[in-house]
């Protein structure tokens, strides 16, 4: 089973979500946790989902974890172009959104202090 972070979340939560679903499923379930950030403006949302200039998509480094992002892929690549579509692992997407989200509000920050 394959189970999506599509949310900011803080670094590394995907470990605690299968650490929670690892202790509470049946051994013949297993769980594979990505993370998929999305990168959406205010007011271009639909436009931004429809054609992404990045999709980003992050899992465990093993066999299971692979397979599992090659699945997200394959959906995406319907209607964006492989080329944009980046596989890593989960705490480098989990932290590549965050990161985004920083230099977003510096930059929100750096202009209203200009034209203050």
């Amino acid at each position: 089973k394959i189970v999506i972070e599509k949310s900011t979340v803080p670094a590394r939560t995907a470990e605690t979500l299968d650490r929670i679903l690892s202790a509470n499923s049946r051994d013949d379930i297993s769980f594979q946790i990505l993370s998929n950030p999305e990168f959406l403006a205010e007011g271009t949302a639909i436009r931004d989902l429809l054609n992404p200039d990045r999709v980003l998509i992050g899992g465990s480094p093993n066999e299971q974890g692979a397979k599992a992002i090659g699945r997200l892929a394959q959906v995406y690549e319907f209607w964006v172009p492989s080329d944009r579509i980046i596989k890593t692992n989960t705490w480098s997407s989990e932290l590549s959104k965050l990161a985004a989200n920083a230099f977003l509000a510096q930059r929100v920050s750096s202009i209203n202090a200009m034209s203050a």
